[in-house]
């Protein structure tokens, strides 16, 4: 286990609305999908389910709000980790067991089966994403609640720089469209994710774009400026923070820090290095002596620990 991973945390603060809704409304979504799913092997008719349904996950979402609500600590616990953090795609992952390999069951596998099994996988994966983030964001906010020691804006340097995560989405993009021609109902996640990734990475719900319903959402679309976010040090790591999103780089994971010509270099074990455009931080050599200063630091803490 990772030294940062098996770290207790400080006290945590008591979840937050945007939590509590966000874990009841996947309980929800779970709860139906298992109904629904068990409905439709069991050839309840399509109108009773459709009363059942919405009662259901209603229900469920307004315990699990309430659970949400006292369950201290735990999208912290949920978000530290990959291995905890992918505990929200296995309702998502069972459904699409149950929709595409029909030899775990005895029960003859119709059409109308795949397509419940196959909408609520999509659905919850989705859930499961979302709740993730979420998660990942309490942890990295609960472990980095310190001063940063630098600061410096993020842009992209090297393999990044060139879009090829653009690329990647647009080849999930391709597949889930050529999957679902072919007849696999399955590329519909595909096509979801690209268009998820697309939208969460593009739209900015707080920029200056036009007004809608007491919110502003605008899109990205400047050449100019590539800096994608912001980098900084703290006592347990590097943060990254990207639009809404925010990822921890713990000092265990760092195996060297270069500041070249072009760029400044974060070497990472066993993952692609964190290539920083030199020309987007202000002040380069203030930032590497910044962070050589946090990791010394943690180390003698580390090392005075044992």
């Amino acid at each position: 286990m990772s030294l940062e991973h098996g770290r207790p945390l400080a006290d945590p603060e008591p979840p937050d609305i945007g939590f509590q809704a966000g874990f009841g409304f996947y309980l929800g979504l779970v709860a139906g999908g298992f109904a629904a799913v068990v409905g439709a092997f069991a050839d309840v008719a399509a109108v009773t389910l459709l009363g059942v349904l919405p009662t259901t996950v209603t229900a469920v979402t307004i315990v699990g709000h309430v659970l949400g609500k006292r369950a201290v600590g735990l999208p912290e616990r949920i978000g530290r980790s990959r291995r905890t953090r992918a505990v929200p795609y296995l309702p998502a992952i069972a459904f699409g067991v149950v929709a595409f390999v029909p030899g775990v069951t005895a029960l003859t596998v119709r059409t109308r089966h795949l397509v419940v099994t196959a909408i609520f996988a999509l659905v919850v994966g989705v859930a499961g994403f979302g709740l993730e983030r979420l998660c990942r964001n309490r942890y990295v906010e609960a472990v980095t609640a310190d001063d940063p020691v630098v600061s410096w804006n993020y842009e992209p340097a090297g393999f990044l720089q060139g879009g090829a995560w653009a690329l990647l989405v647009a080849l999930a993009f391709v597949a889930g469209v050529t999957s679902l021609v072919a007849g696999n109902a399955f590329g519909l996640f595909w096509i979801a994710y690209a268009v998820l990734v697309i939208a969460w990475d593009r739209f900015d719900f707080g920029g200056n774009g036009a007004k809608r319903g007491g919110k502003r959402f605008s899109l990205d679309t400047g050449d100019t400026d590539r800096t994608v976010g912001e980098l900084r040090a703290h006592r347990r790591g590097i943060r990254l923070d990207r639009g809404r999103a925010s990822k921890l780089v713990p000092w265990e994971r760092i195996s060297g820090v270069e500041l070249t010509d072009d760029e400044l270099v974060l070497e990472r074990s066993r993952r692609f290095d964190l290539r920083c455009d030199r020309d987007a931080i202000d002040d380069p050599e203030a930032v590497l002596e910044g962070i050589e200063r946090a990791r010394r630091r943690e180390t003698e803490t580390v090392d005075g620990s044992k």
